[in-house]
């Protein structure tokens, strides 16, 4: 399966007959997606992933550009030319047919006999936890089943590229699990390039190699999910990939000063000086108050940075305490693991340690 490479990538929107303004614009796109690769395309609703997806799959036809799969330019093929498989939000089978009948529909368009594409259909619903159920009616089947049957159908036919469109979205948060396992053994098993749609950043976490972030119509970072996560490019991207501590301030001889709060940088940020953002994320944060902290693997080092301040807020979610923490005109979010004496309350004096290592200053654009 070769590389799909899309050479600026672009797409508008139109208004009415009279209002010739874009409603929406994607940007040009470049990118290069490699073989094999599970690529997720991340984003926020309307940001234009699913825009993007489309043009790949050849149900839109980009105002500019070209798409290259392997040597071939595709820019101009139909999407039944392609050679792609498509998974859409809903599972979209035909109610006429049985579960067996839509997996092995695409094998009869591409005229293989009866007997053998049944066969294949019947192979490829055992692989998606579905067998048995071939002889069944969509109307006789639930939601996951549902889309277990349309995951089968769009790989029955081994597709050169799978794309899929935030296929589990509409699934119940047990489902969504069990489906998103089920894709990542189909991708070790069968290699196939995956693009995948998702406005859910912990389902491109688990599932992605690397992933493109979008936002209002162009993609503003690329990389592995723990790349992105630690070292967003912009403030946006950091609180999207949910890391709530982005504050805004200025460096100064070291220092990163926002409000009262003045932290020393690292050493490979001595000589940054202007404005920016500092992100901290919540699970680097620990309290080292001697009343609360039983913790002994917190180093008190060169590279440890402590604040003091007062808790706002506390609660207990999933074996976690989440904890906000006011200091002066700022508010830091935090998690710690259960290990206290006696957890702290809203109004308490604390005193929270950081490694300034994973930390990361976002430069103001100049």
């Amino acid at each position: 399966m070769p590389n799909l490479q899309l050479m600026n990538i672009g797409k508008s929107y139109k208004g009415g007959m009279k209002d010739t303004s874009p409603l929406f614009t994607l940007q040009p796109v470049n990118l290069t997606i490699e073989e094999g690769e599970f690529f997720a395309l991340l984003g926020p609703s309307g940001c234009g992933k699913t825009t993007l997806l489309k043009l790949i799959a050849g149900l839109l036809h980009a105002d500019q550009g070209e798409i290259i799969f392997g040597s071939e330019n595709v820019s101009a093929l139909p999407a039944e030319k392609r050679g792609f498989g498509m998974v859409f939000q809903q599972p979209l089978l035909f109610p006429h047919m049985t579960a067996q009948e839509n997996v092995a529909f695409g094998l009869k368009m591409q005229g293989i006999r009866r007997q053998e594409r049944l066969h294949q259909a019947e192979q490829i619903l055992e692989g998606v936890g579905l067998k048995g159920y071939g002889p069944r009616y969509p109307s006789a089947m639930s939601g996951g089943q549902l889309q277990r049957v349309s995951l089968a159908r769009a790989i029955v036919s081994t597709p050169k590229l799978l794309l899929m469109d935030e296929p589990f979205s509409a699934l119940d948060p047990g489902l969504r699990d069990e489906m998103r396992e089920l894709v990542k053994y189909i991708h070790s098993q069968y290699k196939t390039t995956i693009i995948f749609v998702t406005h859910d950043r912990e389902e491109a976490f688990l599932l992605a190699d690397r992933m493109a972030v979008m936002m209002q119509g162009s993609i503003r970072q690329i990389g592995s999910p723990q790349d992105i996560y630690e070292n967003p490019q912009s403030p946006e991207i950091a609180f999207f990939m949910g890391a709530k501590n982005v504050w805004e301030g200025e460096t100064r001889d070291g220092h990163f000063i926002s409000g009262g709060v003045k932290v020393k940088l690292g050493p490979t940020t001595d000589e940054l000086n202007g404005r920016g953002w500092l992100v901290i994320r919540p699970e680097s944060v620990h309290l080292s108050e001697a009343d609360f902290d039983l913790r002994t693997d917190i180093a008190k080092d060169k590279y440890s940075r402590s604040l003091q301040g007062t808790v706002q807020e506390i609660s207990y979610r999933q074996g976690l305490y989440h904890l906000k923490i006011g200091f002066d005109t700022q508010d830091l979010f935090m998690i710690e693991k259960p290990g206290f004496r006696t957890p702290p309350k809203p109004g308490d004096a604390v005193s929270v340690q950081f490694d300034i290592r994973q930390a990361y200053f976002i430069p103001h654009a100049a």
